[in-house]
Formats: C-alpha cells, sequence, structure tokens
C-alpha cells in the first residue's frame, strides 16, 4: 500500500527504467520487452510505455521498428560528436574551478569495485565526470553533462572488455598525487577523450574499406 509520501507511480516507474539502463539491463539493438518490464516494476504496460517515451526525449531508447522501444546501437560518427562535446565541456568546466574544488569531486566519485565488471567503470566514469560540473555549481551544465554521460553509458559497457583495466585509467583520471591538479585533470580528461575518438575513427575507416 502507497502512502501519502510514495512517488506517482509514472515517477517511480520512470526511475526504475532509468535504473534498469544504468545497471546495463538491456541489450543495445534488442527490442525491449514492455511485458516484461511491466512485470518487473509491478504494474502494468502503459506506465512502463510513458516512461519510455521520456527516455525516447532523452535520447537513450529509439523506437523499435516493429513498435516498442530498444537501446539505440550509436554509430561511430555519433559517438565522435558526443566525445568532442562531452570533452569540451569538461574544459570549460575544469577552468572554472579552484583545485580544492576539483580534489573534492576527485574524493568524493572514486570508489573502485572490489571487483570492476563493464557496468562498474561505465558508472565509475559518469561519477567522475558528473562529480567535476556539479562541483561548478551550474544546474544547467550538470544536467547536459548527466545526459551525455547516459547517452554514452552503453558504449563504455561495451568498451570495458578488460574492466581492471579501464578502472585503472579511470582512476589515474583521478589521481590527487600531482603538483598541479587542474593543470593535471585537464590533460588526462583530454587524453581519455581522444583515445576513444581516434577508436571510432578508426571504426569508420575500417567500415569505408569494406
Amino acid at each position: 500500500m502507497m502512502s501519502a509520501m510514495d512517488p506517482p507511480l509514472h515517477e517511480r516507474v520512470y526511475e526504475g527504467l532509468k535504473e534498469d539502463y544504468l545497471a546495463g539491463y538491456f541489450t543495445p539493438g534488442r527490442r525491449i520487452d514492455l511485458q516484461d518490464l511491466a512485470n518487473r516494476h509491478r504494474t502494468s504496460k502503459t506506465p512502463v510505455r510513458e516512461a519510455a517515451f521520456i527516455m525516447v526525449g532523452e535520447g537513450l531508447l529509439v523506437h523499435h521498428p516493429d513498435g516498442g522501444f530498444l537501446v539505440p546501437i550509436t554509430e561511430p560518427a555519433e559517438q565522435i560528436d558526443l566525445l568532442a562535446w562531452h570533452m569540451q565541456l569538461m574544459a570549460t568546466t575544469l577552468s572554472s574551478l579552484r583545485e580544492s574544488a576539483i580534489r573534492g569531486a576527485f574524493q568524493q566519485s572514486l570508489a573502485l569495485a572490489v571487483t570492476p565488471s563493464a557496468v562498474s567503470v561505465a558508472k565509475l566514469a559518469t561519477g567522475i565526470f558528473t562529480s567535476l560540473v556539479d562541483a561548478a555549481g551550474n544546474r544547467q551544465a550538470s544536467r547536459d553533462v548527466r545526459r551525455i554521460n547516459e547517452r554514452l553509458h552503453y558504449s563504455r559497457i561495451v568498451d570495458a572488455t578488460h574492466p581492471r583495466t579501464a578502472e585503472k585509467e579511470l582512476a589515474a583520471i583521478a589521481s590527487l598525487d600531482v603538483a598541479n591538479l587542474p593543470k593535471a585533470a585537464r590533460r588526462r580528461i583530454e587524453t581519455y577523450h581522444l583515445r576513444k575518438i581516434v577508436h571510432q575513427q578508426k571504426i569508420i575507416q575500417m567500415q569505408e574499406t569494406l
């Protein structure tokens, strides 16, 4: 029985679907079973469908050709655009932060998993970047960076074929043992993004030769 303090059904279902998304519950390119989600969240298909429409607006889901929804497989060109835009937003964010704020954001976000997984690595990346932008205190920037990270979430899961190595790369970004933390953070974050952009460019080149 719901109490007066419980969130409305549509909000609860939306938050549940977002948690499913971030937990890697879906498979990109595969049609989502709305009845399965309705059973999972103990509701009917109508609020699940309404929540899915919201996530379509956020760019996290798309409509399946045969009806319903799916997590899209992001094309390399779109990946490059998202990565470049995210890198630019992070550079702007870092330029506005004092070293103490950067240090605090890194300390807050760096929680390493005992046994890292592809999902935990993707969540760690989001945690590092969103903690930095949240420290800047610009709510619009925080919303934009969070949304970009959510759109990059499944590509990060796919990329983390070696979770321990991927986790170490992210831990290095947030390392505090440097003389000039703001400069080091900017360089590390730029290097992280450029490596991923180059990887996507290579995929495009391979596709063009087929």
